[in-house]
């Protein structure tokens, strides 16, 4: 029978290990996600036979992540829905990007209970397109820029290490204080980024922040897997014209590799502003997950 454990700092890293056979570019098997919110989802995990997998509390109910690893699929799939019957629950998988669907469905017999929710969709990018916004449809962008460097030529981008990360926990406090959004979750988003951030070396995250005249006006933390580049955190202070811009773009420039070609700036929860914004940024795909639901024999 299936056992598993809850994650914590100490077994994320050995679980990261699996992340490479990751089937999408969904930011659901990435550190910054799983351990940000592990607490939210009830997250627990397994390794069965050289298969990751994920038990989590999606949409009130007991749900699992498509198994990942070089293991069998089906030996996962198998014990899985052994789990559900001895605990008598229904055998459903969550956050299962579009690349799933033809395993679980076609392959295995499950069904898609409704449409996926547009508030959980990622938002894809290409890689060049945020690190130089290039053309006419990022001169809106541009002019946010622009009028940065104009207003604030001092400005300075700096790597998060484990010398400074003590600047950027203060920054996040103060942002907390002076600018959070008052919806329950755009607080405990704040929360879980203060929670990770002593940990940016050990989880081998990748972040940075901007200063003018030495003080901290906007950050970003994400992490590389495979071809994608993924942003868990980004906050920038308004009161700096264009710092939101600037942040985008210069987390993408100081990340680059000849490995990525995509970034990934995650949900947009539902939250209108933020749509807009991301939308803004002209994203090459929404990365939509759906619900499966699995029979039980």
């Amino acid at each position: 029978m299936l056992s598993f454990d809850k994650i914590n700092e100490d077994n994320i890293v050995k679980i990261s290990e699996f992340f490479k056979y990751k089937i999408s570019r969904t930011n659901d098997y990435s550190i910054g996600s799983l351990y940000m919110w592990r607490e939210f989802y009830e997250s627990s995990y397994t390794i069965f036979e050289g298969m990751l997998i994920f038990k989590v509390k999606f949409l009130h109910r007991i749900s699992f992540t498509l198994p990942v690893g070089e293991g069998s699929f089906s030996k996962a799939i198998e014990a899985l829905r052994e789990y559900c019957v001895f605990h008598g629950i229904p055998f459903w998988f969550c956050t299962i990007p579009k690349e799933g669907l033809e395993i679980l469905v076609d392959k295995y017999g499950g069904t898609i209970p409704g449409t996926p929710s547009r508030d959980w969709a990622d938002y894809l990018y290409n890689y060049d397109d945020l690190a130089n916004m290039a053309g006419r449809r990022y001169s809106g962008q541009r002019n946010h820029i622009n009028k940065f460097n104009k207003l604030y030529p001092n400005h300075k981008y700096h790597a998060i290490t484990a010398d400074n990360v003590n600047l950027v926990i203060d920054f996040l406090k103060d942002y907390k204080i002076k600018y959070a959004k008052e919806d329950t979750l755009a607080q405990e988003e704040l929360d879980n980024a203060l929670e990770i951030m002593p940990f940016i070396d050990r989880f081998k995250l990748l972040g940075g922040f901007i200063t003018v005249d030495d003080n901290i006006v906007a950050m970003s933390v994400g992490e590389a897997i495979n071809d994608t580049l993924y942003c868990h955190i980004e906050k920038a202070v308004r009161d700096y014209q264009g710092s939101y811009q600037m942040i985008v773009r210069e987390f993408a420039r100081h990340n680059a590799s000849e490995e990525l070609k995509y970034i990934n700036r995650e949900e947009d929860v539902g939250d209108e502003g933020l749509r807009r914004s991301k939308l803004s940024y002209h994203p090459v795909e929404l990365l939509d997950k759906y619900c499966v639901l699995m029979p039980m024999k």
